[in-house]
C-alpha cells in the first residue's frame, strides 16, 4: 500500500514536469512569427497586384495596326476622316517664297479681293500692296501713269491685275485689245495673272479677249473658280462672305500654279492649251 502511494505521487510528480514543458513549448511558439502557408486565392491577389505595379508596354507597331473598337459610330468615323482630310498632302504645293512681293491692281473688284488676299498672303510669309480705282477701265491703267510709277515703287515679284467688271457690256469688246496688250508690257516682263471679275451676268464678249490677248500673263477664270458667289446688297460686288471664298480660291490657285525657284520666285505654269 505504501508503495502504490509513492508509486502514485512519482506518477503525479512525473505528469506535472512534462505538463510545465509542453506549456513552455507553446508559449515560445506564439511568440515567434507568424508564417502562413499561401493558399490558391493569396496566391491570384498576389499575381493581381503584381501586373498592375509593372509598366505597361506595348509595341508601336500593335498601336499602329489595332483595328478600331467594335463599338465605333459612323459619326466618329466620319469626323476622323474629316480631319485627315484637313491636313493636305507635303507634295501639293511647295511653301511660297518668302520676303517676295505681290502688287495688285484693279478697280473696286481688285479692292474687293485684294484686301483678303493679302491677309493670307501674309500669313504665308509674302508681301502684298494694293492699289486700286473705284470705276475704272482698262484703257485708264493701260495708258495712265499709275502702272510704271507703283513697278518702280514696289519692284514686284508678282503682278496681279483685276480689271475688266465696268466694261462687261461694251458692244466691241475687241477695242480693248490694244489696251489689254499694252497694259500687260507695261509690268516689264514680271509673272502676272489677270484676275477675271466674278461675273454676276453675261458679258459682251470682253472676258473672251482678255483671255485670248493676255499673254505672257497667265488669266484666273474666276467664274469658273467660284460659281455661285454670294453677292452683297449692289448684287454685283461679292459680300463679306464671297469675298473670303474668292480670295481663298485665288490664293490656293497661286499655290497650285507657281512653280518658281530661287531665281524667279514666282514664275508660272504654262497657260493650258484653250479648250476646242
Amino acid at each position: 500500500m505504501q508503495k502504490s502511494r509513492r508509486w502514485r505521487g512519482l506518477e503525479l510528480l512525473l505528469l506535472s514536469l512534462i505538463f510545465g514543458v509542453a506549456c513552455g513549448g507553446q508559449t515560445v511558439a506564439a511568440n515567434a512569427p507568424e508564417t502562413p502557408v499561401p493558399t490558391a486565392s493569396s496566391n491570384a491577389a498576389s499575381t493581381n497586384a503584381a501586373t498592375s505595379a509593372a509598366p505597361s508596354t506595348v509595341a508601336p507597331s500593335t498601336v499602329a495596326s489595332a483595328a478600331p473598337p467594335a463599338n465605333a459610330s459612323p459619326a466618329s468615323d466620319a469626323l476622323a476622316k474629316s480631319q485627315a482630310d484637313a491636313v493636305p498632302a507635303a507634295s501639293e504645293a511647295a511653301p511660297l517664297p518668302q520676303g517676295t512681293l505681290v502688287l495688285q491692281l484693279g478697280d473696286s473688284f481688285a479692292a474687293a479681293l485684294g484686301v483678303e488676299l493679302g491677309k493670307r498672303l501674309k500669313s504665308a510669309g509674302v508681301r502684298s500692296a494694293l492699289e486700286y480705282k473705284t470705276a475704272s477701265y482698262i484703257p485708264n491703267w493701260s495708258f495712265g501713269p499709275e502702272i510704271p510709277e507703283y513697278i518702280g515703287k514696289y519692284r514686284p515679284d508678282l503682278v496681279l491685275v483685276t480689271l475688266g467688271a465696268n466694261e462687261i457690256e461694251i458692244p466691241k469688246p475687241e477695242q480693248r485689245v490694244g489696251a489689254i496688250k499694252h497694259l500687260v508690257s507695261e509690268l516689264g516682263g514680271r509673272p502676272c495673272v489677270w484676275v477675271l471679275p466674278p461675273l454676276w451676268k453675261p458679258d459682251s464678249g470682253l472676258i473672251q479677249v482678255i483671255k485670248d490677248n493676255v499673254a505672257p500673263c497667265r488669266y484666273l477664270d474666276s467664274s469658273a473658280l467660284v460659281p455661285d458667289l454670294p453677292r452683297g446688297r449692289d448684287k454685283i460686288h461679292p459680300s463679306a462672305e464671297g469675298r473670303e471664298i474668292w480670295a481663298e480660291a485665288v490664293f490656293q490657285w497661286l499655290r497650285k500654279e507657281r512653280v518658281g525657284d530661287e531665281k524667279h520666285a514666282w514664275a508660272l505654269k504654262p497657260a493650258p492649251p484653250p479648250a476646242k
